[in-house]
């Protein structure tokens, strides 16, 4: 009777731990697809109303499907992954757009050539939208140096700030003078000398952010043609 008693228990301890694996194993599951309708539904919103903004696009996603289990929410990746699916589905004009806001980032540059202008953000990486802003990073000690280039030029602007991220936890304010080419938004974001030394990080992965010359603008756009 003992033996089988000291059996009995064993196999109780093999089942109760089965079925914790179980459980955890459709937890894990439940929680990929929560964050895959998440970022489906970010991207549809990112595309529809125009914004660059992971951060609101992921939060009202969530609000508007009632998750509210942060372990559930996507990444900025997986949020991209799904609005580049979402642009070839729905949208399958979004090459040439994407074309055009390249063509517009070129003069922009090259009008401020002095200033060492570089590419960067959605328009750069190919996720842009219709409505997505055209940034430009420009090298000058003198940021009143670019407003007394957009008067001469006669472009009416806005000058606000731009947040540059120099490090997970580091992070400053720029200088952004802010016009429209068309309907088009560009974004001039001034750097100085000992800030452009340091390779800002990209805020959706956290890694280096990707900047590209007058020259390799020109060179994406001669590759897009047919």
């Amino acid at each position: 009777m003992k033996n089988s008693s000291k059996r009995s228990g064993k196999h109780s301890a093999k089942y109760s731990k089965s079925g914790s694996s179980r459980n955890g194993s459709e937890k894990h599951k439940q929680v990929l697809r929560l964050r895959a309708q998440i970022a489906v539904k970010a991207a549809r919103l990112m595309t529809e109303e125009g914004t660059d903004n992971f951060n609101y696009a992921r939060k009202k996603a969530a609000q508007q499907l009632g998750i509210q289990n942060e372990h559930s929410l996507p990444d900025n990746e997986e949020i991209l992954a799904e609005l580049k699916i979402y642009q070839s589905l729905y949208n399958p004009d979004s090459r040439d757009k994407l074309q055009k806001l390249r063509e517009t980032a070129l003069k922009a540059m090259q009008l401020f050539h002095a200033y060492q202008p570089r590419l960067t953000g959605s328009v750069l990486s190919g996720y842009a939208g219709e409505h997505s802003g055209i940034d430009i990073q420009l090298l000058s000690d003198t940021p009143e140096q670019i407003a007394t280039m957009l008067m001469e030029h006669h472009i009416p602007y806005q000058l606000g700030e731009w947040k540059i991220f120099f490090g997970k936890q580091h992070s400053q304010q720029v200088p952004c003078y802010q016009f429209y080419a068309g309907e088009h938004r560009i974004n001039l974001i001034v750097l100085s000398e000992k800030q452009r030394r340091i390779t800002p990080l990209n805020t959706l992965n956290g890694q280096s952010m990707q900047r590209a010359s007058i020259e390799q603008v020109q060179a994406l756009l001669n590759s897009a043609l047919p």
